[in-house]
């Protein structure tokens, strides 16, 4: 990917970073040669300013020992296989630190309901009077998350985001992708998230969520636009929990300072690709509309659809597209681990770490790759740039519909984010709809709106479809659609 050259951290970074795994004094006060020599052939030392109980630390020998400690840091449910992999095998996985039978099942606040492929996904028969809401890029902003969804109608106003009630009865809900990145709570607002899924699960409705192109550089290691709140919030939540389980913070080396919480949570095979992120889709179809981040062309589309022995078009294009991203992030590319950060010099430090972005890179399927200008369906900005007007580019009516008609049979719109606007809008006569308004503190701070479709609500069976503001109004959504570069209102 071009990306990865660009925005991978600089060996100087690197090297202060594996320096300060071994010395609590300031890095300035030491040389670098004595720094590296003390990080790679001292004692672990393991951080644990955030750790409180139940967590415990087993002994800072006994990952070496075949004897376990049968008061280590899992349940007594777990078995002593479990703890021999995870302890005395270096390149095992780290999820078992914080999953399963762990002493608190951490991750598990980030499962959500499984998603069945070509059925989740794509659901063009709806009961007539289905409700449909959909919101765009948040960014790791909580405040403006739980106003989406207050605003959209599925959450409690008197649950809090830590005890989030789903409201939602039978709704169908899509959040457009771009939760991460520049803002402070990103994992709370993936927790908010997941536990309203959950719950809609089981009310019969359902809460979809998209990869966005921030979720596709977060997993590739690429961190470029992560706050340094956001960073900590995953050094507290995730990193620290790590040490002091693990008994150690050797495991980060592996990722040579390029925000190891962070990347151990996100990339391919990593803490949440089993439970979380393999149940996000890139694209999915809800009636007569397709959402996806950024936007879709019929060639995204296309290979996946068929033709049946009746000479009917089997539409496959979605389910093949969410089929590519689950079967990528499920798997560790990269191949073993180093937990024991058992390397020899600084430059084995970099180099692994750089070959672990770039396989991830590599692997990366076209549906969430790209970067900037790319045709990707995380990337592209065809149908929505310019903000708040008509696309620029001449030929993004042609090609909106020949993606609608590769998408479904009866597919009447696209609705995308990626692109922040002012306010929610269409384009295109009114087959694209832009619900990207840029909300979160760390974009422009816009104001939440809400997407709401009643498939089939109207009196020809046409849908209706309306715009939901934070003050309670329900706004036609013929007057937001754009012409000659203004809102007509």
């Amino acid at each position: 990917m071009r990306f990865f050259a660009r925005f991978f951290p600089t060996s100087t970074m690197m090297i202060g970073f594996v320096a300060s795994l071994s010395s609590s004094r300031p890095l300035l006060s030491r040389t670098i040669p004595s720094a590296l020599s003390s990080a790679l052939a001292g004692r672990d030392r393991c951080i644990s300013s955030f750790a409180s109980p139940p967590y415990r630390r087993l002994p800072q020998d006994s990952r070496k020992s075949v004897a376990l400690n049968q008061q280590g840091w899992y349940s007594p449910g777990t078995t002593a296989e479990d703890e021999r992999q995870l302890l005395l095998d270096p390149k095992a996985p780290l999820r078992p630190m914080l999953a399963e039978n762990c002493h608190e099942n951490h991750l598990s606040q980030y499962t959500l309901p499984p998603t069945q492929i070509g059925v989740d996904d794509y659901r063009p028969d709806l009961p007539k009077g289905q409700r449909i809401v959909a919101f765009g890029d948040v960014h790791g902003d909580i405040t403006a998350l739980r106003s989406f969804l207050v605003t959209a109608g599925i959450l409690d106003p008197e649950s809090s985001v830590a005890e989030p009630v789903w409201c939602g009865g039978t709704t169908i809900c899509v959040q457009t992708g771009d939760v991460l990145d520049r803002g402070d709570d990103e994992l709370a607002c993936f927790r908010l998230l997941a536990s309203l899924a959950r719950q809609a699960y089981e009310a019969g409705g359902a809460l979809l969520l998209l990869y966005g192109n921030h979720e596709s550089l977060n997993a590739a290691g690429l961190f470029q636009y992560t706050n340094p709140g956001g960073n900590m919030e995953f050094e507290r939540t995730i990193g620290a929990r790590i040490d002091y389980n693990y008994g150690s913070n050797r495991w980060r080396l592996q990722f040579a300072g390029n925000q190891p919480s962070r990347w151990a949570s996100f990339e391919p095979g990593g803490l949440l690709s089993a439970n979380m992120l393999s149940n996000m889709l890139v694209t999915c179809v809800v009636g007569r509309t397709v959402f996806v981040h950024a936007g879709l062309m019929a060639s995204h589309l296309s290979p996946g659809n068929t033709i049946n022995n009746q000479g009917q078009k089997v539409y496959g294009g979605v389910k093949r597209l969410n089929q590519q991203a689950r079967e990528w992030i499920v798997k560790a590319h990269h191949g073993d681990n180093n937990n024991w950060g058992e390397y020899n010099t600084v430059e084995e430090v970099i180099s692994a770490a750089q070959n672990r972005a770039k396989v991830a890179s590599k692997t990366m399927p076209d549906c969430l790759g790209g970067g900037i200008g790319a045709s990707s369906p995380v990337w592209m900005r065809d149908y929505s740039k310019p903000n708040d007007a008509e696309p620029k580019e001449p030929r993004a009516k042609q090609m909106i519909r020949a993606a609608l008609d590769e998408a479904g049979s009866d597919v009447q719109r696209m609705v995308m984010g990626h692109t922040p606007q002012y306010k929610i809008n269409s384009a295109l006569d009114s087959m694209a709809w832009r619900i990207d308004v840029g909300a979160s503190q760390g974009v422009m701070g816009g104001t939440p709106e809400v997407l709401e479709i009643i498939h089939m609500g109207g009196d020809n069976d046409e849908d209706i479809v309306s715009v939901l503001t934070m003050d309670g109004k329900r706004v036609d959504g013929s007057e937001r659609a754009v012409f000659d570069s203004s809102i007509m209102y």
